[in-house]
């Protein structure tokens, strides 16, 4: 006390602040993801049971409005709530007993209209920006029907509030449930919840399970005894809440000595007032014994919405931006130390993978709670509403949505004179316009500035020269039209991001005086030719589009300079690269890139153009890092020697795309590829046979394609003849075979495909072959193939292993007579036939009665008059029915309608003689319907059911959702496509 008088120190709004964090909490998340891994959960299947059990009970007496229970789950952060939810959402008995579900992160503001649209967007359904038409809609969608809702991390205490969100919710079926996580028992009040289920923690033994797999590595005797024993000391004091848990376990992995775990045991953070710093200690004592740069990372991280995606890249570089990273001896590079920062935070579960994939990562929101804490007053993160309690003091200013573009709300934020950071992470409506970024370029000391998804901002003026300390700068999916030269004086600008910038067509020319440019995202831009002296950004580490300019601009030769270049990069207009020496001195070969893509363009062909571009090719030489290569619109007539001899040249490839439209007869050996795993060749016009050369050089390959999952043959014009090499060892793990536009091809197909899933053949009227046999087949589709019947068609008996075939599409078979007999449809699901007039005329000999898992069905038929033929044609199962193109569909017989009671949706499209007429004005449709489409074509349809005024309007009056779509609807439509049946 004595020092702190001496030294003047007071009490701020900083890590030990609750106030500094609670006056700041109305942050939007992002939808949360009911998706789980289970093997990292402990102790909760009695818990799962329990919720389970009361959720598929009987109605307990409402104590609201609601034809619907509300049960709450209970308990502090971290406690394991919505991994409980999550744990009960996906359990199978859930989509049993629930016609719908719908899962939503709500957090601490609730706002009913975000709520509302993200309910509608789980049950598939397109919403509007007008809030009353989105309730409706709910309300028309879900009327009679069951709905399991969960809303994740409710904090809404007012019961108004709660009022409105529920009002579309009141016509629901009434074994319908609302399941809610709160840390707030006053919001299970609110909400009158009809049972609490309060989240215990966990018990001794989950406890040690789970400390053991993150401390330990799940290998407890690898380590001595008194490591054991101070383990078990330190788990007492988490007091059973898994985060506490797995974090501080995480932690303790990182240096697994006596005396550091000594230390953190009798660290003084232990005893710190929970109600004092919101923070759960452990979490505190975790942070606290991070190094000072992680410190400094990690508080960094508070500019993140909850349960954001956090693109780790990105994430990355506003680090750099910051001045937050430092080379090391281990590293290279800024991005490889960045790197290494956020792996060793990741490490001490400071973040978790998201289930986005790739590169996402999220925080735990205690572990955002944290990251604010310590970052105190000079981070905020906010909406408009709470803009009135920024201090100017603010160095870091990020923001989820505005309710507009409008000065105002901005004037606290221009205020702040050293605002470093402004970041925009909301969606396209909230996004700000030419006024807010002309006033934003006064704030000259700005490092960071992102205005991504700003459809307002369409130019950027040229006073953005002020911001001469910015060192990132995302433009990304705005509506920018052309860049000031006055923006290449931003000398210290090390990101620039313009993905999709779609009206972008040109790049300032002085753009070489960026010498400090590191990262340029350059995709989805409709550049047109890079500007000159390209070459002099010899610090760019990521570049993923380099346009060959014809002439005025940079030669194919200045990425010579990238020494750098990693990651993904797409050369447009190869077509332009003349002279294979200039390829060569891009020297691509010493570049270790991830993703290669080559694209050529024009139509024009000559022999001496092929092979001008026969050389280029040959010179490009790619690095053997390269995993995804797509070689796009070449005119050649042979492929280079590298591509020939690809499994020594590009051993790590995973992805292969080539194309041509040329006279190329000759395929490399692709099938010694150990890794790929997607192969697409098309528009290759020479190809007439593919053989043995394709499978590998010689016939020493053991097991060609042994990796391969997806394989594509497309437009291949010339192609006759696949001559299946190697059957029985070739493809073992191919999961689906698309060949589409292949006329001339007679034969034949691979027999042997184990793993083959999908399977869909179209526009090979001449193919002549027996269909790959597979036991783990879900979904064939055949379209145009006129030869195919049904004879060709694996009809296995009940007695061989049954293939789960889900999904049948057949498209102008004509050969065919009927649908497969046997096993092969017992699981099917969807079944969609177009212009299979033999097929259809048989209708009453398909067996679709007994396929009881038949849940929709598609027909387009232009001899068809009356369906069904038959009263009990259709399966009792079915929920949708859609007829398309069928112009010679004039009744609809009800008698074989009325039994389908799970029948929701019936759909007519092009069916311009069709109409209810003849059906009784009662019982005419089951009465399940709850969506009736009267698409376009269909006037007679359309002009007797229309409300109140059609003679067929009684028969669908009972139906909630009618939808009449007529040509006056297409008013304002970009494109329209015909199809060729009209």
């Amino acid at each position: 006390m004595k020092q702190n008088e001496i030294l003047g120190l007071r009490e701020g709004p900083s890590a030990g602040d609750q106030s500094g964090v609670m006056n700041r909490r109305a942050y939007r998340r992002l939808p949360s993801t009911h998706l789980i891994d289970e093997s990292d959960i402990y102790g909760r299947d009695v818990d799962k049971e329990r919720v389970v059990e009361i959720l598929l009970s009987q109605n307990m007496g409402c104590r609201n409005q609601l034809p619907m229970d509300v049960i709450a789950v209970t308990g502090m952060g971290g406690m394991g709530k919505t991994t409980l939810a999550r744990l009960v959402y996906e359990d199978p008995r859930m989509k049993d007993h629930f016609q719908h579900k719908a899962w939503v992160c709500v957090s601490e503001e609730f706002d009913v209209d975000c709520v509302t649209k993200a309910i509608l967007q789980s049950l598939s359904c397109p919403t509007e920006q007008d809030f009353h038409s989105n309730q409706s809609k709910l309300k028309e969608t879900l009327k009679g029907k069951t709905l399991f809702l969960v809303l994740d991390d409710v904090w809404n205490e007012n019961c108004q509030i709660w009022e409105v969100f529920t009002a579309p919710l009141r016509q629901v079926a009434p074994q319908s449930k609302i399941l809610i996580t709160t840390r707030n028992k006053i919001v299970a009040e609110v909400m009158c919840c009809a049972f609490t289920y309060p989240l215990k923690p966990l018990q001794d033994g989950d406890c040690c399970n789970l400390f053991v797999k993150h401390a330990f590595n799940n290998q407890p005797d690898a380590v001595g005894p008194d490591l054991v024993r101070i383990g078990k000391e330190i788990i007492k004091k988490c007091g059973g809440l898994p985060l506490a848990i797995k974090t501080l376990g995480s932690l303790l992995h990182i240096k697994l000595s006596f005396q550091h775990w000594n230390k953190i045991l009798k660290s003084e953070f232990w005893a710190l007032s929970e109600d004092h710093s919101n923070i759960v200690p452990s979490l505190r004592l975790s942070y606290h014994y991070l190094p000072s740069n992680l410190k400094r990372c990690f508080a960094y991280c508070s500019i993140f919405p909850k349960d954001y995606d956090i693109d780790k890249n990105v994430l990355i570089q506003l680090w750099m931006a910051d001045g937050l990273i430092y080379p090391t001896q281990r590293s290279t590079s800024l991005e490889e130390t960045g790197d290494e920062i956020f792996n060793d935070l990741e490490s001490r579960s400071f973040f978790e993978p998201s289930k986005k994939g790739g590169d996402y990562f999220i925080m735990h929101d205690l572990l955002n709670d944290l990251a604010k804490s310590v970052a105190g007053e000079f981070f905020v993160s906010l909406d408009a509403a709470q803009v009135q309690d920024m201090s100017t003091k603010t160095r870091y200013f990020s923001y989820i949505r505005c309710k507009s573009d409008n000065v105002d709300i901005f004037e606290k934020v221009l205020k702040c004179h050293q605002l470093r950071s402004f970041i925009h992470f909301g969606s396209y409506e909230f996004g700000v316009g030419n006024d807010i970024m002309s006033r934003l370029c006064c704030l000259k000391y700005i490092r960071q500035l992102s205005l991504k998804r700003s459809p307002n901002l369409r130019s950027l003026t040229a006073g953005i020269s002020n911001l001469k300390h910015l060192h990132y700068l995302d433009l990304s999916y705005t509506s920018v039209e052309k860049l000031p030269n006055s923006m290449c004086l931003l000398i210290n600008l090390q990101t620039l991001k313009l993905r999709g910038c779609g009206d972008l067509t040109e790049l300032p020319s002085n753009l070489y005086k960026l010498i400090n440019l590191r990262h340029l995202d350059l995709k989805g831009c409709d550049i047109r030719k890079m500007p000159r002296g390209m070459g002099k950004l010899n610090q760019l580490q990521t570049m993923n589009k380099f346009v060959v300019a014809k002439k005025g601009g940079s030669n194919i030769k200045e990425l010579g300079a990238f020494n750098h270049l990693t990651g993904s990069l797409t050369i447009s207009n190869m077509e332009h690269v003349s002279d294979p020496t200039d390829m060569r001195e891009a020297n691509l070969k010493e570049k270790k890139l991830d993703k290669l893509t080559l694209l050529y363009q024009g139509d024009s062909y000559s022999r001496e153009k092929a092979r001008r571009q026969e050389h280029v090719l040959e010179a490009v030489e790619p690095n053997q890092s390269v995993e995804e290569l797509v070689v796009k619109g070449y005119r050649g007539t042979r492929f280079p020697k590298w591509l020939l001899g690809v499994a020594h040249f590009l051993p790590n490839l995973v992805c292969l795309c080539l194309s041509g439209n040329n006279d190329v007869s000759l395929l490399p050996p692709l099938g010694e590829l150990r890794f790929l795993r997607t192969l697409v060749i098309y528009q290759l016009g020479g190809i007439k046979v593919i053989g043995e050369e394709f499978y590998g050089n010689g016939s020493s390959i053991a097991q060609p394609f042994p990796s391969l999952l997806y394989l594509e043959f497309s437009r291949m014009d010339e192609w006759e003849e696949w001559d299946i090499c190697y059957e029985g060892q070739s493809f073992p793990r191919l999961e689906q075979l698309c060949i589409y536009n292949c006329p001339r091809l007679t034969k034949s197909l691979p027999q042997h495909l184990p793993c083959l899933k999908t399977l869909v053949i179209s526009g090979c009227g001449n193919l002549e072959a027996t269909l790959p046999r597979s036991s783990s087949m879900e979904n064939l589709s055949l379209g145009e193939c006129t030869k195919i019947s049904v004879k060709d068609m694996p009809t296995w008996s009940i007695s061989d292993v049954l293939p789960p075939l889900h999904d049948l599409s057949l498209w102008r078979c004509p050969a065919m007579e009927s649908l497969p007999q046997g096993g092969m449809l017992s699981s099917l699901q969807r079944l969609t036939i177009h212009w299979c007039s033999k097929v259809i005329a048989c209708g009453r000999d398909w067996g679709l009665h007994e396929l009881l898992s038949l849940k929709e069905l598609g027909i387009s038929d232009d001899v068809m008059e009356w369906f069904p033929e038959e009263e009990r044609l259709l399966p009792p199962n079915l929920q949708s029915l859609s007829f398309n193109y069928c112009t010679n569909l004039r009744r609809i017989n009800h008698r074989g309608l009325v039994h389908l009671h799970s029948l929701t949706s019936l759909s007519f499209r092009w069916c311009h003689q069709v109409s209810f007429e003849g059906m009784p004005e009662e019982d005419a449709l089951p009465p399940s319907l709850s969506h009736l489409t009267i698409g376009y074509g269909c006037p007679l349809l359309k002009e007797r059911c229309e409300k109140e005024k059609g003679p067929d309007w009684p028969k669908i009056a009972h139906i909630p959702h009618v939808d009449m779509k007529t040509l006056d609807s297409l008013k304002g439509t970009s494109s329209i496509l015909i199809h060729n049946r009209c």
